[in-house]
């Protein structure tokens, strides 16, 4: 079994320049819902909603923030945000610095929202078992 590692604990680890940045786009992905959930995955922080993940935060760039968005309907969302076309439905968001969150944070609110909407119609219109 694989063992659980605290998110906070791994980023005071990490001693990341954007720990402050992080933690607010983490704070407000959190607050869309209760059902939103959190885990360290792939060494970072990676948000979920019921099933579905929304995003992995990518931490190796020390300037920006760079999310990976690999939530199934991420490519039917229309958003300047979301950056790339992968074969495999994974699209970007990349945040430069505490100025461009606060700039774009209705934007990411909006995505994110759109998001975990998808996946609470899905589990809604789902046969019960």
């Amino acid at each position: 079994m694989a063992k659980l590692i605290d998110v906070n604990t791994a980023l005071d680890a990490l001693d990341h320049p954007l720990r402050e940045q992080i933690d607010e786009v983490r704070e407000l992905t959190k607050a869309l819902g209760s059902d939103v959930t959190e885990q360290w995955k792939w060494n970072a922080p990676t948000l979920s909603v019921g099933p579905d993940y929304l995003f992995t935060f990518h931490l190796r760039p020390m300037d920006y923030l760079h999310l990976v968005v690999h939530h199934p309907d991420a490519p039917t969302i229309a958003s300047d945000l979301l950056e790339g076309d992968y074969a495999d439905g994974r699209r970007m968001i990349y945040l430069r610095g505490s100025a461009d969150l606060i700039v774009r944070r209705p934007e990411l609110e909006s995505v994110l929202l759109q998001l975990a909407t998808k996946t609470r119609n899905r589990a809604a219109s789902a046969p019960a078992s």
